[in-house]
């Protein structure tokens, strides 16, 4: 007899995980401990849910079980197929989270499929246990006593060249400090000659394509002849930042693969994916160099994302590899690195320099997210404000969970980048959030760019609304002024 199974284990130093209140789909049998799920005759599959009692866990779990599958179909969003999900609501922001492992398809021999994730500082308690088949049909074997959820660190990385120093060229030292913004899918030169206007003086040309779509950048001579075609509309960026006085990070924003189910980068497990990025960057070097008096630096990846410790080709090792082929071809033009988990702050308490001269290291600053991305992610989340006294939100928080990034600037001599920040426009305070943001980042002396100039509305600084449905076009926000306040050095709204 072929079945679902779920068995629950203690776990060490927690406390026993138990599961109750079972709630078995149309499709679903229970013998003992074995729950069975045959969904082969449905197109919207089948779930059985339970509750699961993690105790007092904290920060990082690992949730793991073995299955097999068959004839399990192709969804048509990436969040549907086979089901291994928690679900529960953060003790602290009220928000719905939603972490699963990564799907599977078609037929499957024996695997584990492994949900990891991280909690928070407060104990989650009770969280909904689903698995299942979400809007798909298929057949799909879980070993029972295979199920465990145990504690995880997170990101305790390799550390490499930590008496490292960075060395900069006298063209980059002599800089003043840049501010400027994302620009613009396709931008145009009215967007440089706009954003110029504005103060700005540096722009992000981000080449994005299929962005967090599963696999969604495979089929590599179609990614070649896209990247070819963002490459041409680069070189008019150039000459119309020249023109009127701009440098350009040139963003390598979605890498061949796209990203896996577990939303790590598939380039981290598949030599393919990262040969190909490797490619693409030394391309890039070869048709750019001799440019560095406009091309601020080479971005090479865009919020990388590595959440498991053991894969063949880590976060850090990719784009190391990638600039060191970029030096073979082009050993002047700045070189632009990030750090883990989307280039985020706390990533620097592990991050790495390259043992590698004239390379600036970029922060993406989104915390907390629950108040810059409000309504943004998964639909309705509790309207926030900034500040927020009650839950510490201010801008003296925001220079704690900026301190990993003042470390490791002042431990390697490096200079630091903010390549993203920005609070969605329907955000109670988003005005006051990007002031103090851009208060402290002219305070550390650091490059900045908004996210994101002329792009998507909700982003947009002229646009208004309560809503992402009744965002509107309306030239003057409180946030465009301090954009253009700070774009120009003033401290002033």
């Amino acid at each position: 007899m072929q079945f679902i199974a779920i068995c629950f284990a203690a776990v060490c130093g927690v406390g026993p995980v138990t599961a109750v209140d079972w709630s078995l789909g149309k499709c679903a049998t229970r013998t003992n401990d074995c729950i069975v799920i045959d969904a082969r005759n449905s197109r919207y599959g089948d779930r059985t849910h339970a509750k699961v009692d993690l105790g007092g866990m904290t920060g990082g779990i690992r949730a793991t079980i073995r299955a097999r599958g068959k004839s399990i179909g192709k969804p048509d969003k990436s969040y549907f197929g086979l089901k291994f999900m928690f679900n529960y609501r953060d003790p602290a922001s009220g928000a719905l989270k939603w972490p699963q492992a990564e799907h599977r398809g078609g037929n499957f021999d024996w695997t584990t499929l492994e949900l990891i994730t991280d909690l928070g500082p407060s104990p989650v308690g009770v969280v909904n246990l689903t698995i299942g088949l979400q809007n798909v049909s298929g057949f799909v074997e879980f070993d029972t006593a295979s199920f465990k959820v145990e504690p995880y660190k997170l990101y305790e990385f390799p550390r490499y060249n930590q008496d490292y120093k960075v060395r900069y060229p006298k063209f980059v030292t002599k800089r003043p400090q840049l501010r400027g913004a994302m620009l613009a899918y396709d931008p145009t030169e009215d967007d440089i000659r706009t954003l110029a206007s504005w103060g700005g003086t540096i722009g992000r040309y981000q080449m994005s394509r299929n962005f967090q779509i599963i696999d969604g950048n495979l089929d590599f001579p179609e990614y070649v002849k896209w990247l070819d075609g963002r490459l041409d509309l680069l070189e008019k960026v150039l000459v119309w930042a020249r023109k009127y006085g701009m440098q350009i990070c040139v963003d390598l924003h979605v890498p061949p693969g796209s990203v896996r189910d577990n939303a790590e980068m598939r380039m981290f497990t598949d030599r393919k994916c990262l040969d190909l990025f490797i490619e693409c960057w030394e391309t890039i070097a070869r048709r750019f160099k001799g440019n560095e008096d406009v091309i601020y630096g080479y971005d090479l990846l865009n919020e990388p994302h590595q959440n498991q410790h053991e894969v063949p080709y880590s976060y850090w090792d990719a784009q190391r590899m990638a600039a060191e082929a970029i030096r073979r071809i082009d050993p002047v033009t700045t070189i632009v690195m990030e750090a883990n988990r989307s280039s985020s702050a706390p990533a620097y308490e592990y991050m790495s320099p390259l043992a590698m001269s004239n390379v600036i290291y970029q922060v993406h600053m989104y915390i907390p997210s629950d108040f810059t991305h409000q309504g943004v992610i998964g639909g309705w989340s509790p309207p926030e404000k900034w500040p927020n006294e009650k839950k510490g939100w201010n801008k003296e928080m925001i220079r704690e969970r900026l301190k990993p990034v003042v470390a490791f600037a002042k431990r390697h001599d490096a200079k630091i980048m903010v390549g993203e920040f920005s609070a969605i426009a329907w955000a109670e305070g988003a005005d006051r959030y990007l002031q103090d943001c851009i208060e402290l980042f002219d305070e550390y002396g650091w490059d900045w760019c908004y996210h994101a100039f002329n792009e998507w509305r909700g982003w947009n600084v002229e646009y208004a609304g309560d809503s992402l449905k009744t965002l509107k076009h309306v030239g003057d926000t409180p946030r465009k002024r301090v954009l253009i306040n700070g774009l120009r050095g003033r401290k002033d709204k």
